[in-house]
């Protein structure tokens, strides 16, 4: 049986719906100004953060578990300085990143403090780990009935955002029984669990409110702060 929670099922339908969408994680990450010689972007997907990153660094490893996601990243997101690689986030043992990345993957691992403590020790002293997931107030996973219902609602908007035939794909992409089947293995943190478990791993973490999740940004001073 397929694994609801993987993305190979759907890989090329999901690359195109997060073409479709605003991107503010993306701008998130990048708007924190940071630059340097080694960047890892973690659950990267088909690769649209880490192809941005490459912008900012001199080198880019971009890691997803699914091996058609990489596929399409290195088909459809090639740059000189950019590595695509298929791995579970705990095999991942190169160190010393100017900059750790990764978003609204860390809620998939079976064990999310190992995950975010394995993160941290990826990055150099100096270096920044950047996380961005998603959380719920009320359902640790939500209902499919409230994205398809938001589907609904906010179609006629999504015309004028993106055109019909863009906007017509969307909507039939939040109502595919695989993508909604995704959505209900997901389980998510509320804001407060996020933050209490996060500051726990990084002390100090400074936070973005992103609306459907939270994004965490932390500087690595130092080895005493591992």
């Amino acid at each position: 049986m397929d694994d609801p929670a993987s993305f190979a099922r759907f890989a090329a339908g999901y690359d195109r719906f997060v073409s479709l969408q605003p991107g503010q994680h993306v701008e998130w990450v990048l708007g924190l100004g940071l630059h340097g010689r080694r960047a890892l972007d973690v659950g990267c997907g088909s690769g649209h953060a880490a192809e941005r990153l490459a912008g900012q660094f001199d080198h880019v490893v971009g890691v997803d578990l699914s091996e058609p996601m990489i596929e399409l990243a290195r088909r459809t997101r090639s740059r000189p300085n950019l590595e695509y690689r298929t791995a579970d986030v705990f095999t991942i043992d190169d160190a010393g990143f100017d900059l750790v990345y990764s978003h609204t993957m860390m809620h998939h691992l079976p064990d999310y403090r190992a995950g975010l403590e394995h993160l941290k020790s990826l990055v150099r002293p100096g270096g920044t780990v950047a996380i961005v997931d998603n959380v719920s107030d009320r359902y640790p996973t939500p209902p499919r009935y409230l994205y398809v219902l938001g589907a609904w609602l906010g179609f006629r908007r999504q015309i004028a955002r993106l055109g019909l035939r863009d906007a017509w794909f969307e909507f039939r992409f939040w109502h595919s029984k695989p993508w909604l089947d995704h959505l209900a293995s997901d389980r998510y943190l509320s804001r407060a669990q996020f933050r209490e478990l996060y500051d726990g791993v990084f002390p100090g973490a400074q936070y973005d409110d992103l609306g459907f999740a939270l994004a965490m940004r932390w500087t690595c001073a130092g080895p005493e702060a591992r």
